[in-house]
């Protein structure tokens, strides 16, 4: 019980400094704040194209193939696009990864751009850090903060405080005003075009040579990237499917939930029993011939356990948080699974801890899963709809 009540502690610490009780989403071909739009909340939107133009009060998740913001962000913008392009009027914070990345306006505090091309622009803005993984990164613009980043060419032709680079190719244009040091290391020598002010001291190295160090050093920033894009990619396919399901299958899903709030012990055991029986069975099923479809029902099973787990325990854990706040009347699924589920993932991020609950997340939900399916299959049965 000590546990359960530590770990409630920690979902609510993170609730309280995460304000996604107001979470508003937007999930379609074409999502978008319109120009005289505001949004006194968080918002998520996912879409083919998003466009931010108006004026956000909070937080702004927005992935798709194209991602346009021009308009007020209050909060941070956490986002992923194969182009990205930040024109806005304030931001708080930025944390991108894409193709094409291309920033101008104004941000207050930190930037951090992961992508094959990054672009800071000469319009930008940016009153704190500066931090790039690229294949190609320009820094233009006025950053107060350290500009940094590990990229494959860089190019300086704007303002920062302090400058610290691992690069290919590195030039630095006559333009360029570093009111700290310049610290360089790349393979070859870089380029610092007269006339550019640099009013600390300026230190250059070579990186240590390693067997496949320059292929490695290469491909660092695409595989950074990679990395990153698809962990976007699939954060999104499980927000998806978490959606549909409750959208598609409602009651289900309630009877599920309320599977796992009744009888959370017996689901841990349950899951626990399931997740190691069932590839046992489903391999003795295929050594035994005539058990292969059998087998193959199993391993499909055991994936499906494996996938939706913490979709039910994010569902769970998101309702429990926001009975917090709200005393009275119904609360709505989605809500509950957006919110449960990004405390989920904030908290898997945590070492050690973050291992431990992945590791519960999944037998709890497994067996909520089990135990609810089974309970359906009796009702069914009893109602002879089966």
């Amino acid at each position: 019980m000590k546990n359960i009540r530590w770990l409630l502690c920690i979902l609510s610490l993170v609730i309280f400094v995460t304000p996604a009780y107001t979470l508003t989403s937007r999930i379609g071909e074409y999502a978008a704040v319109g120009p005289d739009d505001v949004v006194d909340d968080d918002i998520i939107l996912i879409a083919q194209n998003v466009k931010v133009e108006g004026k956000v009060a909070g937080d702004v998740f927005a992935f798709g193939e194209t991602v346009t913001i021009t308009g007020d962000i209050g909060g941070s913008l956490f986002t992923g696009a194969a182009n990205i392009f930040i024109d806005a009027k304030s931001i708080e914070a930025v944390w991108a990864a894409g193709r094409s990345i291309e920033v101008k306006g104004v941000i207050t505090r930190n930037v951090v751009l992961t992508g094959g091309s990054v672009c800071v622009c000469d319009e930008a803005r940016i009153g704190k850090d500066l931090g790039a993984y690229a294949g190609k990164f320009t820094a233009g613009g006025d950053v107060a903060g350290t500009i940094r980043g590990s990229v494959g060419k860089f190019v300086m032709t704007g303002k920062g405080g302090r400058v610290k680079i691992k690069a290919g190719d590195i030039k630095v244009k006559s333009s360029a005003q570093i009111a700290g040091d310049l610290i360089l290391t790349s393979e070859s020598e870089p380029v610092i075009e007269e006339g550019a002010t640099i009013l600390g001291e300026t230190t250059f190295e070579k990186p240590e040579e390693k067997e496949g160090g320059e292929f490695l050093f290469a491909i660092a920033p695409m595989i950074a990237f990679f990395v990153t894009f698809l962990k976007i990619v699939l954060f999104i396919a499980k927000v998806i499917v978490g959606v549909l399901l409750i959208a598609l299958f409602s009651q289900c899903v309630r009877r599920i939930m309320d599977t796992l709030i009744s009888k959370p012990w017996k689901s841990l055991g349950v899951g626990f029993l399931g997740l190691i029986v069932i590839p046992i069975a489903s391999l003795i099923m295929f050594v035994i011939l005539i058990g292969y479809p059998l087998g193959v029902v199993g391993i499909y099973t055991y994936s499906v356990l494996l996938y939706t787990a913490s979709i039910f325990v994010g569902l769970v854990v998101g309702e429990k948080i926001l009975q917090l706040f709200k005393k009275e009347g119904a609360i709505s699924l989605y809500l509950s699974f957006i919110v449960g589920y990004v405390v989920l993932r904030i908290l898997g991020l945590i070492p050690i801890l973050g291992f431990v609950i992945r590791i519960f997340v999944l037998l709890f939900g497994a067996g909520a899963l089990l135990l609810g399916g089974w309970y359906l299959m009796k009702e069914m049965r009893a109602k002879k709809l089966i």
